[in-house]
This record gives structure tokens, C-alpha cells and sequence, in this order.
């Protein structure tokens, strides 16, 4: 059997012009991640990641800090995260830009709060899929996506025991809402409880992929709980 973990990027710059990069919190915890991992298993045989900057810091913080930077990497887009901004966009057309999200926050009395509302409401309107020819990339679309990403890595394993994939919260949500069977309504409401390095771990069997655990974080516990960040 081998294990999968899937590891969502660091924390990014929110709220910023460049979403994708990881801020300065996001670093530390991408290296603390790595410590983490080599303390506990010593180090991944197979290594892949998304090609999104904060796939790519979040993958060098871990590897640099289990001293293995020099690990070959593979690089697949397939486990991107979705378009969060074309999915505002076509919810509405304000939103279409990291500006005009600002703006919108700027006018509401509790923003964090009316943010979260509005992308709940733009994420369903997206998986309903009654406008599938809105997007850039369709909900089947993306949901195809990423299960073709985990059943390409699982058809190319070679006895390797320990597997790292550096992604987003929305592919790691995808594949657990899809083996356990949760609602795809119910999608971003698990997406909202995953933190920043948070570790997934499926084990590959003869029988497909099982999950073994969701979103662990005990890393970010204790004395590291300045780390634990969910954005």
C-alpha cells in the first residue's frame, strides 16, 4: 500500500493584488510542515505538486526543511485549484477582480462575513450546473479534472511507500467529498475547515484510493499554534 498525502499550500496573500504567493506566516508554516514530515515519516519516495506559485513555495519551505530539496518534482496542473475569480465574476461582474472584491468588503458592515456569504452563494451557483457555459472551467469540468490527476498518479506508482502532492483546498475537498460521498452542496463548507498545510493522507489499495485522514494539523497545536491560519 502506498500512502498519499495531500498537502494544501501555505497561506497566501488575501486580500492582495497577487493572491498566489505565500505570505510571510505562510513560509514558516510551509517549513514547519516539512519538520513536521521528517520527524515523523523521514521522507517522501515520489513528490508532485500544482503549477500555482504557492504550490511550488509551499513545496520548496517542506522539502528544504526534510533536506530534500534536491528530490526530483513533478509538476501537474491537474491538481490546480479552481478559478476562484472567474466563479465571483459570473456570480457578479463587481467582483471580477482582487480590486473590486476590496471594494466590495470595504461597503458591507462585517466583511469577513459578507465575503464568505457571497463566494458560498457564486460556489453553488457554479456547481448547480445549470451555467456550466459561464465558466472557464465547468464544475464537471473540474471535478474531471482532478479525479483523472489522482487516478494518473495512482497508475504510475511503482512501489513507492510515502507520496507527497502539494495542492489546493478545493482538490483536497473534492476527493474526500468524493470517497466519502458528501453532497457536493455541502463542498465549501469542508473546504472552510481546512487549514493552511493541513495534511490528507489516502492510502492507495487494489481496490482504489481510501481515506485515512482528514485535514490533520496536529503540527499547528501547542506552542505552534500562532501557525495555524484557514486562508
Amino acid at each position: 500500500m502506498t500512502a498519499i498525502y495531500l498537502i494544501r499550500h501555505g497561506q497566501a496573500s488575501f486580500g492582495k493584488a497577487e493572491y498566489d504567493c505565500l505570505s510571510e506566516l505562510g513560509e514558516q508554516q510551509a517549513r514547519h510542515i516539512g519538520e513536521s514530515f521528517r520527524a515523523r515519516v523521514g521522507g517522501f519516495d515520489k513528490v508532485l505538486r500544482g503549477s500555482m506559485q504557492r504550490h511550488q513555495q509551499t513545496a520548496d519551505g517542506c522539502l528544504s526543511a526534510m533536506g530534500q530539496k534536491d528530490i526530483e518534482l513533478q509538476v501537474n496542473a491537474g491538481w490546480n485549484e479552481y478559478d476562484h475569480q472567474d466563479i465571483l465574476a459570473q456570480f457578479n461582474p463587481e467582483l471580477a477582480t482582487p480590486q473590486g472584491v476590496r471594494t466590495y468588503m470595504r461597503k458591507q458592515d462585517n466583511p469577513h462575513k459578507a465575503l464568505e456569504q457571497v463566494i458560498g452563494q457564486a460556489f453553488n451557483r457554479w456547481i448547480g450546473s445549470q451555467h456550466n457555459a459561464d465558466y472557464i472551467e465547468s464544475w464537471p469540468d473540474y471535478q474531471a479534472r482532478i479525479q483523472t490527476a489522482l487516478t494518473h498518479l495512482i497508475s504510475e506508482l511503482d512501489g513507492e511507500k510515502r507520496v507527497a502532492v502539494f495542492s489546493s483546498g478545493g482538490p483536497i475537498a473534492l476527493l474526500s467529498q468524493a470517497i466519502l460521498g458528501v453532497p457536493a452542496e455541502n463542498l465549501m463548507a469542508l473546504i472552510w475547515t481546512l487549514v493552511n498545510c493541513g495534511i490528507t493522507k489516502l492510502i492507495s489499495t487494489r481496490k482504489g484510493a481510501i481515506l485515512s485522514s482528514l485535514n490533520e494539523h496536529s503540527a499547528f497545536e501547542g506552542d505552534r499554534k500562532h501557525l495555524l491560519t484557514y486562508k
